[in-house]
């Protein structure tokens, strides 16, 4: 793979210093993750230019009637054309629940026709029963030649084994538990990365400590664990980024130029679209909730922005 060192950083810098959510911890956990990873955004390139098939594993059911956010469900959805846009096998894209299912279908469909949708995409709900969904997972990392794993604005349970939301609730019931996702990939020799950007993602306890000691409820959260949102899971690599579709948009956008295929990186246009559609199809943001349409708590015209930026950039540089 050419050498795109400049390249990611530039990148990088684009997607954890445009802190236009004003959440205000952003530059915390990309400065700890500095600390424990160089080259952040390079080293998950290389796993996923490394990988033929790939299992995403995204949504972030939030309160109070926890409906998914629009946060991971949008870059999972133009990550997984990406991969098949470069000729890849298939993708595999792993969920909560069926109102997750239907929405990402929903974007699937819109970025792909139908046929190539249905061939080189599919979905995979969690079960009632761990055991069972255990065994599925297993088959189909078996028959796809799952390579890698990537967790996209996935929640992470904290080292008491609660998923919390940023505001510290308990949301552990709405969601799969990772733990077992990661065992099983660690057991088939698929690696895996994390995307977050509040620090109660999968992959981001890498830097628990930090996050406890600079997120808002990361050492204390709301409920009655009182053991803080922190996120107790590592991948073998991880992105931060102000947003966690930001840190998928950038991998699709180099994944894509490395391939001679930056003509199929995605728009600001068509950001503007998916945003719109995903509410539409039930999605909500996750910061202001029903009735805005956006992603943490930012309109489209701002996605769409850096959007736009991180294809100026990439084709810019390369």
């Amino acid at each position: 793979m050419r050498e795109l060192h400049g390249l990611t950083k530039s990148l990088e810098e684009l997607i954890i210093t445009e802190d236009l959510g004003r959440r205000g911890v952003i530059y915390f956990l990309a400065e700890s993750l500095k600390r424990k990873i160089e080259d952040p955004l390079n080293n998950s390139l290389r796993l996923l230019a490394d990988t033929s098939s790939l299992m995403i594993v995204t949504g972030f059911n939030v309160p109070p009637d926890y409906h998914p956010e629009t946060d991971g469900l949008i870059g999972a959805a133009v990550l997984a054309r990406a991969f098949v846009n470069i000729g890849s096998n298939e993708v595999v894209i792993v969920l909560d629940d069926e109102e997750q299912r239907m929405i990402m279908e929903h974007l699937i469909k819109m970025l792909l026709n139908e046929n190539t949708a249905t061939e080189k995409i599919t979905f995979l709900t969690r079960t009632d029963n761990e055991y069972l969904f255990r065994e599925i997972l297993v088959e189909e990392i078996s028959s796809k030649d799952i390579g890698l794993g990537i967790f996209i604005e996935k929640p992470s349970p904290n080292r008491k084994g609660v998923i919390h939301n940023m505001r510290g609730i308990d949301v552990t019931q709405h969601h799969l538990d990772p733990r077992m996702l990661l065992d099983v990939f660690k057991e088939m020799g698929v690696k895996t990365i994390g995307i977050g950007d509040g620090g109660n993602e999968v992959g981001l306890g890498i830097i628990e400590e930090d996050v406890r000691k600079y997120v808002p409820y990361g050492n204390m959260c709301a409920c009655p664990c009182r053991s803080g949102i922190a996120s107790s899971t590592i991948t073998d690599t991880v992105i931060v980024s102000t947003v966690s579709n930001w840190g998928a948009y950038a991998l699709e956008a180099l994944l894509l130029a490395i391939n001679d295929k930056s003509e199929y990186i995605h728009s600001g246009k068509e950001e503007i679209m998916l945003i719109e559609e995903s509410i539409r199809e039930g999605a909500i943001d996750g910061v202001c909730g029903e009735g805005f349409v956006g992603v943490d708590g930012m309109p489209p015209h701002i996605h769409a922005n850096i959007v736009d930026t991180i294809k100026t950039i990439t084709l810019s540089l390369l």
